[in-house]
């Protein structure tokens, strides 16, 4: 992340640190993107939809929130706020009258968005249907088409339904080969060498919560790294020594 872009993202105090990006979930419909994003934004009535949040049908919208996650480090409380953007799994542009689209949706996302830095793109699937799995290169391929990919942008392959599940198709080597794709794909295509630990992957169910910690870590991480935390830490503990 270049400097001009850490100067209005990043606020450091003196037992405060206070960093904002964007998240943006990105898969087929009907995988969890928004149930996920509910259960990461702790849901709130009238946020997303008012409705039980596991009879959640397919979206045709743009949806956005925001989170915010706490973290210590040395004497200073970190402060992660981000926006939650969620796409709709609809691929191409959708007739007038039917809702959104993803490309519909992707040039919506460009004119609303108050944050234009996506720390962590969430490549949602579910394991209870590989086919959504393997539509993953789809949808990174637009991501990096449509440029929500950067130097300091994290990826996370986000496998949900974990508790529809009794024996996946998806196996954990196809999801570590899924990174190393992820990895060298964005290397190709965008020239960026993404070290091993920008890339990840987290299992969940929405519906009994587990594994969602993990993917809260996960996305606290990805702000850590972007925002180069520690970093901050040290060259302010310096310099007030």
């Amino acid at each position: 992340m270049d400097s001009s872009n850490k100067k209005k993202l990043l606020i450091c105090r003196e037992t405060d640190i206070i960093c904002t990006g964007g998240v943006v979930f990105i898969g087929d419909g009907a995988v969890g993107k928004t149930h996920t994003a509910l259960n990461l934004a702790s849901y709130r009535k009238g946020s997303f939809h008012t409705v039980d949040c596991a009879n959640l049908s397919k979206s045709v919208n743009l949806e956005f929130d925001y989170f915010i996650l706490y973290s210590n480090i040395e004497k200073y409380k970190v402060t992660i706020s981000s926006q939650l953007f969620i796409m709709p799994g609809q691929k191409g542009k959708a007739e007038v009258g039917e809702g959104l689209a993803f490309e519909d949706a992707v040039d919506m996302y460009f004119n609303v968005r108050s944050i234009n830095d996506v720390i962590a793109l969430i490549l949602t699937y579910s394991l209870a249907e590989i086919k959504t799995f393997q539509n993953l290169e789809y949808w990174l391929n637009r991501a990096i088409d449509h440029e929500l990919i950067s130097d300091y942008t994290n990826v996370i392959l986000l496998g949900t339904h974990l508790d529809y599940v009794i024996s996946s198709d998806v196996t954990d080597k196809m999801i570590s080969d899924g990174e190393e794709f992820v990895r060298q794909r964005i290397n190709d295509k965008l020239g960026i060498e993404m070290s091993t630990n920008r890339i990840s992957s987290v299992k969940i169910s929405n519906l009994n919560r587990t594994g969602i910690d993990e993917l809260q870590d996960r996305v606290s991480n990805a702000f850590f790294r972007a925002f180069e935390i520690e970093k901050v830490v040290n060259n302010s503990l310096s310099q007030n020594n």
